[in-house]
């Protein structure tokens, strides 16, 4: 841009040569016209080398800061992970301890309530033996006193037996001597009765044979006969035990 006004200057002084001076100004023009490209191309150039060179410098710059944030980020990421390992750690340490806490709570109350079923049971087991103890003793109590009562009622009932059987085998003597006695006196009585109805049959026999004062002798003797068997009637009762009632 700052070479165009010796390019006006010669085009001034083309004009005031005028024709003969076409050729000078022509080569002139030309060689103007070369440097000027020239220049063109060379201010082209370096501004495409600084262009160049500024981007590379803008590249470098962007890269650096983009490394830098780069950077910024990884420590801010190691930072955050290294504040979430610990509170992590800090969290698992808690909860540890918790845990720890919660199982010696656990186990405190497992273990109260272990003794406290232990001794339950024991009381249940003191209060079973005691009512099992107590029920045996008053079944004890209970069976000695109805054996005692069942050896009373048996001795009784062996005592009156025995009573029994001695009355009863007295009574039995005292019929067996009563039937003997009267065996006895029944046979007599038989006995003498047969012997009076003999004596009557030969009294009879000799009535029909002999004479009258035989017979009337007979007769007083079979009168006295049967008085004498009417007194035998009604004289001795038969022998009757003591424990038949009188009729």
């Amino acid at each position: 841009m700052a070479e165009n006004p010796p390019a006006g200057g010669q085009q001034g002084g083309r004009g005031a040569a005028g024709p003969g001076a076409r050729p000078a100004g022509a080569r002139s023009s030309s060689a103007l016209l070369a440097d000027h490209v020239g220049s063109i191309v060379a201010a082209a150039e370096e501004t495409a080398q600084r262009m160049i060179h500024e981007t590379e410098q803008r590249v470098r710059s962007r890269i650096e800061e983009g490394e830098r944030a780069a950077q910024y980020r990884v420590d801010a990421a190691e930072e955050e992970a290294a504040e979430i390992i610990q509170s992590a750690h800090q969290e698992a340490a808690r909860l540890v301890a918790a845990g720890h806490a919660e199982g010696e709570a656990a186990k405190t109350s497992a273990t109260s309530e272990a003794l406290t079923i232990v001794a339950r049971a024991q009381d249940n087991a003191e209060a079973t033996i005691k009512e099992a103890t107590a029920t045996a003793t008053r079944k004890t109590r209970e069976a000695e006193e109805r054996s005692r009562e069942l050896f009373q009622e048996a001795l009784s009932t062996t005592t009156e037996v025995r009573a029994e059987g001695t009355e009863l085998a007295e009574d039995l003597r005292e019929l067996g001597d009563s039937l003997r006695s009267n065996a006895h006196r029944l046979l007599r009585d038989v006995q003498g009765i047969h012997s009076r109805m003999r004596s009557q049959l030969d009294r009879g026999d000799g009535r029909v044979t002999g004479g009258r004062p035989a017979d009337a002798g007979r007769e007083r003797d079979g009168r006295a006969e049967r008085e004498r068997d009417v007194r035998a009637a009604n004289g001795d009762p038969l022998d009757v035990p003591e424990f038949i009632p009188p009729q």
